[in-house]
């Protein structure tokens, strides 16, 4: 019979090396699931400004196609976070803020009533976080 020869180490890993790895993975996954939920979350509230101004900016679009203007010229409108917006006997388009971003949108026509822009803030970083303007140009304005 032949006979079994045993090496003279088992291999393997000790208590102490897997304990070690469980805190590591531990430790990493404390610093990046909050990270990418931060981001995940600012990542919403971007999309959810964009989207409004996007919405507004169609309903300027519809008023220039029917009167051949945005609005009077140097008119500003501005709905709030809170709720409030101007009226339409301002002259402002019907415009509901959707989602959960609660910003600020303010609404400059140019001189002309040809041009507008659209500015999006943000008043828990006290900053403009988006732009649009006729041309449909888009910009961040911020990165959180």
């Amino acid at each position: 019979m032949p006979r079994l020869i045993r090496p003279s180490r088992v291999q393997g890993f000790s208590l102490v090396e897997l304990l070690l790895v469980l805190a590591l993975i531990g430790i990493l996954s404390g610093i990046a699931i909050p990270a990418y939920l931060g981001q995940r979350r600012r990542a919403m509230m971007v999309g959810d400004a964009e989207a409004n101004a996007r919405t507004l900016a169609m309903a300027l679009e519809s008023r220039k196609a029917e009167t051949g203007i945005y609005g009077t010229g140097g008119t500003t409108w501005t709905w709030t976070a809170s709720g409030t917006a101007p009226t339409a006997s301002a002259g402002a388009p019907v415009f509901n803020v959707k989602g959960s971003s609660r910003m600020n949108y303010t609404t400059v026509i140019g001189a002309n009533g040809i041009t507008y822009t659209i500015t999006v803030f943000d008043p828990s970083l006290n900053a403009n976080v988006y732009s649009l303007d006729q041309a449909g140009s888009g910009a961040v304005l911020i990165k959180y």
